[in-house]
């Protein structure tokens, strides 16, 4: 698939879910967290927020990236396929580290999506 294709198709993505993150944070948290305590809510639709602010930012860098000649661009999406990776690593080092007993499945299909089309793509 074409890189600048690839770029806008995850920058869109990201952009559409930091959104989401951003419009509706404490429903967001509840689908993905259940019912939190009160003391929690708060707290946490402002970490939803700060990493919808991410998704937007990476997603934007994504966008402005597609307009680079064919080679930066698979620079690009090659440093992006590994900071997804990195990504899922985190996510999963959460339930090792005692965090949580679940690993959040959603969250890492779409960045093992969005490596695999990253990775693809370089």
């Amino acid at each position: 698939m074409a890189p600048n294709l690839v770029l806008t198709i995850i920058g869109s993505i990201l952009i559409l879910v930091g959104i989401i993150f951003n419009v509706i944070p404490k429903l967001v948290n509840e689908k993905i967290m259940g019912q939190l305590p009160k003391e929690a809510v708060g707290i946490s639709a402002l970490f939803r927020v700060v990493l919808g602010g991410l998704a937007i930012a990476i997603g934007t860098i994504a966008l402005y990236g597609r307009h680079l000649p064919v080679e930066h661009a698979g620079h690009l999406l090659f440093s992006m396929g590994s900071g997804f990776v990195i990504v899922i690593l985190t996510l999963i080092s959460g339930k090792l580290r005692g965090f949580d007993d679940e690993i959040p499945i959603p969250p890492i299909i779409l960045f093992t999506l969005l490596t695999i089309l990253a990775y693809s793509s370089s």
